[in-house]
């Protein structure tokens, strides 16, 4: 709120001043005045930048001036020269003191961050190849490309070859030829590199994914008159066309990346897809010989199995636990918690095996100790001594996690999808068919389903975990001051780079430009370490003892039709956000037990 009292100060001394004849009897006092350089009295500002403020001022001789924040005294100049090093917003206020009277004027300072340009080029997951001799066009997102002073170059062999938002690149020469595209604006510089390897022939992939990160089998499992959802992952074609066929028999009308596939009888079917780069037509090599456009064949077997869905249900017993009995898997992605070596983790730095990482996650969640999935993908699969069963609508099963709202700025929420299976095969192994739980973000804008992110080993100790996504856009797990341990990326994670696949949801993460402090706000229902309405305890300061409920009811496809489950054997959760919230490190979820709450007992 912006307020002036010389005008009216002034203008009742000046008539104080004359007697009924119009004779000045006594001389007015020539109070201070302020007029500021702004009609709204609100500055706005970058963070590292300067702002200069400089009013008029009237009746100001000799004139002492305060220019205060918060009760701190920022400058005593009639021009106020400042920077700050946040985003904020702030209220100053302005004192001019003179013998004859003061003025005061209040304003507001918008501080806002810098917004250098960020580059967004979709490249494959597995390298960058082009065919020799052929035109590639390069455009890539460019975020802020309005600000003043916006400049891009493509940079190759240290010349600049281009400085338009599109570059064409052709080279008959197979080999491999880094370019690097930098783009600028008034607040800053980005650059982006990337390696071209020009080859002969496309290396075309079609490959279906495993149930989880440690399993090497592609089977799928189902059991009769229910659907499986088939969706290969591709690399390299830019217009893919898709056949599908089951046991060598085409399937009419199946031209989709996704197939619904619905075995009738109990048996095994081979099922096949067919992707051809619809940008590369057939082309005539002479008058009587036509070359066929690429196309990669792929295949999956589905196992239907004659067991009914009823047959393979674990029933409870008395002996039995509400608790879950066994670890299957922990992968997480990296994070400021993973591997951290101190009493409160339970790390020993012995683990260097999947196997080792799933002891760990045993002692810890044995003992109701937290278990972080570090950034986006990361994931841990629990299992129980028996089938939770399908209550019809009520929450079936509990999955413990720490989040806590807060009136001083979100409070912590760090999402976490989860995923359920049934043993359809009877092995007594979460390698069967996973369906997620839908919760209040399904569907919605900005909620990616088949979001993959890749992350890479750093060269180094002590070094963020650089990562690239399949939206095109890459950067990186900070390493910060709060855990020194020498790696966020997992020790027992042999390759130097993995791919995690999920369902994204956007990022709540805000930080309060008055405090500086960030907060994860909370998302609606449907997800661990949350505080949404499915929250079944009652929220403490630290969230410890908060639990989120979840209904079976809730399975569905991968095409987003319900699955309709009588019951689920294993859980999974997935951390389901990728963001950082400034020092307090990346988003992650943090789960501490799961329970089913059909059963009672205390056990």
């Amino acid at each position: 709120m912006r307020f002036s009292i010389p005008f009216f100060l002034a203008a009742s001394l000046l008539f104080a001043a004359c007697n009924k004849d119009d004779v000045i009897t006594e001389s007015a006092k020539q109070v201070p005045i302020i007029e500021l350089d702004s009609q709204t009295g609100i500055y706005s500002v970058k963070v590292g930048r300067e702002l200069t403020i400089a009013p008029l001022y009237r009746n100001a001789e000799g004139a002492v001036y305060a220019w205060t924040a918060e009760g701190r005294l920022l400058s005593s100049e009639p021009v106020l020269r400042y920077t700050w090093e946040q985003e904020q917003e702030i209220y100053l206020k302005l004192r001019v003191d003179t013998a004859e009277g003061y003025a005061e004027e209040e304003l507001k300072v918008e501080v806002a961050e810098l917004t250098p340009p960020v580059i967004s080029l979709v490249i494959p997951s597995r390298g960058l190849k082009v065919m020799a001799g052929t035109d590639y066009v390069f455009a890539p997102d460019i975020r802020h490309d309005d600000l003043d002073d916006f400049r891009i170059e493509w940079i190759r062999d240290g010349q600049v070859v281009g400085t338009d938002k599109r570059y064409t690149f052709n080279e008959p020469a197979v080999g491999t030829y880094p370019i690097v595209v930098r783009a600028s604006n008034i607040d800053g510089q980005t650059t982006c590199g990337i390696d071209v390897e020009v080859v002969e022939t496309m290396p075309y992939e079609v490959r279906f994914p495993t149930p989880s990160h440690t399993q090497t089998s592609t089977d799928r499992h189902t059991f009769v008159g229910r659907p499986v959802c088939l969706r290969p992952s591709l690399e390299y074609f830019d217009r893919p066309q898709f056949r599908w066929s089951v046991d060598g028999q085409p399937v009419d009308g199946a031209s989709q990346q996704l197939f619904r596939f619905v075995p009738e009888s109990a048996g095994e079917y081979r099922v096949d897809v067919t992707v051809t780069e619809g940008a590369s037509a057939a082309q005539p090599l002479t008058r009587n010989i036509l070359q066929a456009a690429a196309s990669v064949t792929a295949s999956v077997r589905v196992v239907c199995h004659g067991a009914t869905e009823q047959e393979r249900f674990r029933a409870a017993t008395a002996s039995s636990s509400r608790l879950w009995n066994k670890v299957y898997e922990f992968t997480p992605a990296p994070g400021q918690f993973i591997n951290e070596l101190s009493s409160g983790t339970g790390y020993t730095g012995n683990e260097t095996t999947p196997e080792l990482a799933v002891e760990y996650a045993t002692m810890r969640l044995s003992k109701k100790s937290h278990v972080s999935l570090g950034a986006f993908g990361g994931c841990i699969v629990v299992g129980f001594d028996h089938s939770i069963p399908n209550s019809g609508g009520e929450y079936d099963f509990a999955v413990q996690g720490n989040a806590f709202n807060s009136n001083l700025g979100g409070g912590s929420n760090e999402p976490g999808v989860v995923w359920v299976m049934q043993d359809v095969n009877g092995n007594g192994l979460p390698d069967d068919e996973w369906y997620e739980l839908k919760g209040s973000e399904t569907g919605k804008e900005g909620t990616i389903q088949d979001y993959a992110v890749t992350y890479y080993k750093p060269a180094g100790i002590r070094m963020s975990v650089p990562w690239t996504d399949s939206e095109g856009a890459c950067g990186t797990v900070d390493y910060n001051a709060y855990h020194a341990q020498e790696y966020y990326y997992p020790l027992w994670v042999a390759e130097e780079s993995y791919t995690l696949t999920g369902t994204r949801l956007s990022p709540r993460n805000k930080m309060d430009p008055a405090t500086g402090f960030w907060g994860n706000n909370a998302y609606d229902w449907g997800y661990v370490d949350n505080m949404g309405s499915d929250n079944l305890s009652q929220q403490t300061a630290d969230g410890s003892g908060q639990r989120n409920g979840f209904k079976i009811a809730n399975a569905i496809h991968r095409d987003g039709t319900p699955a309709d489950l009588q019951y689920v054997d294993f859980v999974k959760v997935q951390c389901a956000v990728l963001a950082q919230s400034g020092a307090l490190g990346e988003v992650s979820t943090e789960v501490f037990s799961f329970e089913d709450l059909s059963i009672t007992n205390n056990q």
